[in-house]
């Protein structure tokens, strides 16, 4: 797809632990300041000590270097870090709120992103969550949201990934099954690569290997950066369908609880004419998003959620291995095999 478009234009938010912009794949002026919304002083979040959001806007905009196969989706996208957690005294994985989520998104939204990743998640619709949602969708902006990996602690539905404009992700294996931690449930739109993705760390060159929906996401974040610059007429409503029509479907009935829509394709969400598109009637079902529990008003204080923190280890990456695993068929993907890290079981995961 990268004859067609690198993402040109198109300005991702990630909503995570900051982005280090120093990382030779992200330097450049891939990432731009952004904001830290965790700590006050209006602090720019282009650092990252903890390595999550790096991690993630790599698979997303890393740009390609000599020496190494690895790209990003997107590679001439920017990125925007806006940081919504911080690492903390003790060393355990980063801690947010919905409220500290929502912040985020809404600061995103503001500072101009055009697609929004946040891997992250809570279990407690959050009425301030739901609202920095309707926000961006409001105002065109596509939101991606990791689906969780609690698929061992009984699927609870998973905020914001739920909510019906948003893009919820979850996690194929390298079989192109759907991974066993991977979140399931009548509100995920896509699934794409979860287990040992490689992507770049901070404060250095090399590559880290990582497994979750956490990083299943920012692929299809990826992806609509691509829809965006090729298809700039389009609303982010628009682009969310174009997504889930073009990925590879399960042979189930649409969408799959485990699969929602499928597979993410990105040469056929770039390419592809849709019939509505040619004049032709769409014969496809509509979606329908899972009903919602209502609202509860927020109390003293934000659920508090976890982003996936993953073990690292310096790894390459083939570029050709991991594109086409992106364009193939769900059964036939072969991204690149090595340890995977472990991913929690606790259910605090994005």
């Amino acid at each position: 797809m990268w004859p067609l478009t690198k993402g040109s234009g198109v300005t991702v938010g990630v909503v995570d632990t900051g982005v280090d912009a120093k990382t030779p794949q992200l330097s450049g002026g891939r990432v731009q300041r952004g904001l830290d919304v965790a700590n006050p002083g209006g602090k720019p979040a282009d650092d990252d000590c903890y390595g999550h959001g790096t991690f993630v806007a790599g698979i997303i905009a890393a740009g390609g270097r000599s020496g190494t196969g690895f790209a990003g989706i997107a590679p001439d996208a920017k990125i925007l870090p806006i940081r919504c957690a911080t690492v903390s005294q003790d060393g355990s994985p980063p801690r947010l709120t919905a409220a500290e989520m929502a912040k985020g998104i809404r600061a995103a939204v503001d500072g101009g992103a055009d697609v929004i990743n946040i891997s992250a998640s809570t279990n407690t619709p959050d009425l301030g969550l739901a609202d920095a949602v309707r926000y961006a969708a409001d105002r065109n902006v596509v939101v991606v949201a990791s689906a969780a990996n609690s698929a061992q602690q009984g699927d609870p539905v998973t905020y914001p990934a739920s909510y019906p404009s948003v893009i919820a992700v979850g996690a194929a294996d390298i079989d192109g099954k759907k991974a066993d931690f991977s979140q399931t449930g009548k509100f995920l739109s896509l699934v794409g690569p979860g287990v040992g993705v490689t992507s770049v760390g901070p404060r250095g060159a090399g590559h880290w290997l990582g497994s979750g929906t956490s990083y299943s996401a920012p692929f299809v974040a990826g992806a609509a950066a691509l829809v965006r610059a090729y298809h700039p007429e389009l609303t982010a409503k628009q682009v969310k369908r174009r997504l889930e029509l073009t990925a590879d479907h399960p042979a189930a009935a649409l969408p799959d609880p485990g699969f929602g829509w499928g597979f993410v394709n990105v040469m056929a969400a770039v390419s592809t004419v849709l019939p509505e598109e040619s004049g032709a009637r769409l014969p496809v079902v509509t979606a329908e998003q899972a009903p919602l529990p209502p609202i509860p008003p927020v109390a003293g204080h934000g659920s508090v959620v976890a982003l996936v923190a993953a073990i690292s280890v310096p790894v390459l990456a083939a570029l050709a291995v991991l594109l086409s695993g992106l364009l193939r068929g769900a059964r036939e993907r072969r991204w690149l095999p090595a340890r995977v890290a472990e991913v929690s079981r606790r259910g605090e995961v994005g």
